[in-house]
């Protein structure tokens, strides 16, 4: 960015000396004006205004990348995550006074004086992405949730219901809502155990604690439901929660174990979902114009009964238009088509921003190193 001003005066012959002596306090002034910002820091006064326009558009280039690549997922496209893995941001600032004159008492204007003045402001942010790729890839996207990782969310106040229809594929041969084109509904029973447990929850007597195996030395997960005497009402969603999942009556504690049936009426087997699933699961809700099913370009909806829907609503509600929408959390355009979540659907913007929780969930050994912010200022 560059900005400049020339002022030219014409003296008359009589007025010479104190015309000049005029311009001369007018080009120290102009001097001091440009030399000041100089003596002053630039640095810490671009901390308030850099620190949070980089943390917005991190932010909004994070959730355009997470909707495209769930968008993606719903075409059978190959998803890209990139990461900001640094951010270097150089600043200068420069200027200039140029004084210059004639005597010419020839001239019809007299003495001529000119005074100009010249400024440059030069950004030059240099950003550097790392591709998720290879052995980070496969641990991010494709190991499954750890079950210790996901039920603890439970004890810190996350809707246990929540958590499994989004993390759970199964839970002791209940199937949950599987996306993709040979995607189906949830079991009847899945959901039914989903109300139980989302009651039970709130009734406080439902608790989870993570043990350390003395076998395998991994982390474990115990479920411990309440025996005391309950409302009766309580008491029926226990006792159904058991009978779902063919556990031993009058027991308290379960083991919860990754796996897809269970061999023992003690512990629970739970199917996790990796990110990549839940990725293709958030797809399945995305709408879609009626001519890409038609050419065969995705699939078409999942059928299910109102009443399922009711009970278990969809994960997440993502439109789309071929205008660019007004008020969206995130948008994307993808094949010609706005696709959006509205700013307005608290449970999808919810979902949406869990899943940057279920990614960090999924990871293991050595910490990612987060992206680092280097600002240089005059």
């Amino acid at each position: 960015m560059r900005a400049g001003s020339r002022l030219t005066c014409y003296l008359k012959n009589r007025e010479v000396v104190h015309g000049w002596a005029a311009a001369g306090r007018m080009c120290l002034l102009a001097v001091i004006a440009l030399i000041q910002p100089g003596c002053m820091s630039f640095g810490p006064a671009s901390v308030d205004r850099d620190r949070f326009d980089y943390i917005n558009a991190i932010a909004s280039s994070w959730k355009q990348q997470t909707l495209l690549n769930i968008v993606k997922m719903r075409y059978a496209d190959t998803p890209v995550f990139l990461d900001v893995g640094q951010i270097i941001s150089g600043y200068q600032l420069s200027g200039g006074v140029t004084v210059g004159g004639s005597l010419n008492g020839a001239s019809a204007f007299g003495d001529v004086l000119n005074l100009g003045s010249a400024g440059t402001y030069t950004d030059r942010p240099t950003i550097t992405y790392t591709p998720l790729m290879g052995a980070h890839f496969i641990q991010v996207m494709i190991t499954p949730i750890p079950p210790p990782a996901l039920l603890m969310r439970a004890e810190e106040g996350w809707p246990i219901d929540m958590l499994l229809q989004i993390g759970a594929q199964s839970i002791n041969g209940l199937s949950n809502r599987k996306g993709g084109m040979r995607g189906h509904a949830a079991d009847p029973d899945f959901i039914r155990l989903m109300e139980a447990l989302r009651r039970l929850q709130a009734s406080g007597i439902i608790d989870l604690r993570v043990e350390l195996s003395s076998e395998t030395k991994q982390a474990g997960t115990i479920m411990t439901i309440s025996q005391k005497n309950l409302p009766p009402g309580v008491q029926a969603d226990r006792e159904l929660v058991r009978k779902l999942l063919g556990l031993r009556p009058n027991l308290e504690e379960f083991k919860i174990v990754y796996g897809s049936l269970s061999r023992k009426d003690d512990e629970i087997a739970m199917q996790t979902r990796s990110v990549f699933q839940l990725l293709n699961q958030l797809g399945a809700n995305v709408e879609v114009p009626p001519e890409h099913i038609t050419e065969r370009r995705t699939y078409p909806p999942i059928p299910e009964s109102g009443e399922m829907t009711r009970s278990m609503p969809p994960l997440i509600s993502i439109h789309a238009e071929k205008s660019r929408p007004g008020d969206a959390f995130a948008a994307v355009k993808y094949r010609d088509y706005w696709y959006w979540i509205d700013d307005r659907d608290f449970r999808s913007k919810g979902i949406f921003t869990f899943l940057m929780i279920i990614m960090t969930l999924s990871e293991k050994g050595e910490k990612v190193q987060a992206p680092i912010v280097t600002i240089q200022g005059n």
